[in-house]
């Protein structure tokens, strides 16, 4: 089996055509795929037609599936959850609106999300990313000498989220307690240097006066998301998008025509604590 690569934007993002991950992937394919993501942060595998199960097995070859920690969570294959045009429905915005990074409040985040276009609007519902490398590195050496070292508390409800997220139960409490992630991470395989933030879940850098971390934390999300450094996908049916939290932020829009149904399945994959 070949597989074709294409470029998607102009500094980030490949697709791959060619393969069908129904069948036991080819090691040298599976490898070819694996550096591809690596290199271009997303890969889009098009013309894909899984059930749920062979979605969570077909991505086994990036790594492993981390159980979702909530929404719609298949119960037939729990590594499985579903992203629905049902919450825009309720709430009035999709869910992940906000610029972020999947994850975060764990001490070991997600390293990949991969996500299945089930069922696309025709017209609308793009996802949004941008390039977190090429953010970190358009900084100012000065900026760069400022944060390199530098930690931020990540937690389940932020006092900065801009998100409506369910209550945690009192063991969740327990087991999610506030974490200190740095604000530029070392990517663990490329070795390259990212800006490390989620506007859902930063919420102070210790240390600091409350309203200098937030004009901060403000300055560098509106940095890492110019437009220079995007990439906007623009779904087809069948598709399957994945990407590196490690070195990306992503954001859904809500603009498919009302009545319209937008599904997506997802896979996570275990991750490290950011270095």
């Amino acid at each position: 089996m070949d597989i074709q690569l294409t470029p998607l934007g102009e500094h980030m993002a490949i697709a791959a055509e060619g393969c069908d991950l129904r069948r036991k992937t080819d090691p040298e394919i599976a490898e070819a795929l694996k550096q591809a993501l690596l290199d271009h942060l997303l890969l889009c595998v098009r013309g894909q037609h899984l059930a749920p199960a062979q979605f969570r097995d077909a991505m086994a070859i990036f790594g492993e599936p981390l159980l979702p920690f909530e929404g719609g969570i298949l119960p037939e294959v729990p590594e499985v959850n579903v992203i629905s045009h049902v919450t825009r429905e309720k709430t009035g915005k999709p869910a992940g609106f906000n610029w972020h990074t999947d994850q975060s409040f764990r001490s070991k985040p997600s390293a990949l999300t991969m996500l299945y276009g089930v069922e696309v609007p025709e017209t609308g519902g793009d996802t949004q990313f941008t390039n977190m490398y090429a953010a970190y590195d358009d900084l100012s050496d000065e900026r760069k000498r400022l944060l390199d070292g530098m930690k931020v508390f990540h937690r389940y409800h932020s006092t900065r989220k801009g998100i409506t997220a369910r209550e945690l139960t009192a063991e969740e409490e327990a087991e999610l307690p506030e974490v200190l992630h740095p604000i530029v991470r070392t990517h663990p395989e490329t070795g390259r240097k990212a800006l490390y933030l989620n506007r859902n879940r930063m919420d102070r850098i210790p240390g600091m006066d409350h309203d200098a971390s937030e004009a901060l934390l403000d300055e560098l999300v509106a940095h890492a998301t110019q437009e220079k450094f995007q990439y906007r996908h623009k779904w087809r049916q069948g598709d399957i998008v994945i990407w590196d939290n490690r070195c990306t932020m992503h954001r859904a829009n809500g603009d498919y025509p009302p009545g319209a149904r937008r599904v997506m399945h997802r896979v996570t994959t275990v991750g490290t604590t950011p270095m």
